[in-house]
């Protein structure tokens, strides 16, 4: 059951930063939009894990830190390859 979270939190971390990223990206060159994208999403969930149960805290930090963290290097990936390909 714990790899199926796992899995759940990963692929739910991955959909939320490319959906917001590529949101973002119609107002900011893609670099930057993806930066944002990960900033407000680790920021949302990162305080949305404060509001629960303190000694729960720490596991619902790392149920959505680790997934963002593991999606960041090919989101970055993908700004990257966009700002090479459109010139912006």
């Amino acid at each position: 059951m714990r790899e199926a979270l796992a899995l759940f939190a990963l692929a739910y971390s991955g959909l939320v930063l490319f959906v917001l990223a590529s949101s973002l990206r119609k107002l900011m060159p893609p670099m930057r939009a993806a930066l944002t994208g990960f900033a407000l999403s680790a920021t949302v969930h990162g305080a949305t894990t404060l509001m629960i149960e303190p000694e729960q805290q720490l596991l619902a930090l790392a149920f959505w830190g680790i997934p963002h963290l593991l999606v960041l290097p090919a989101l970055l990936f993908a700004a990257r390859r966009q700002t090479n390909t459109t010139g912006t």
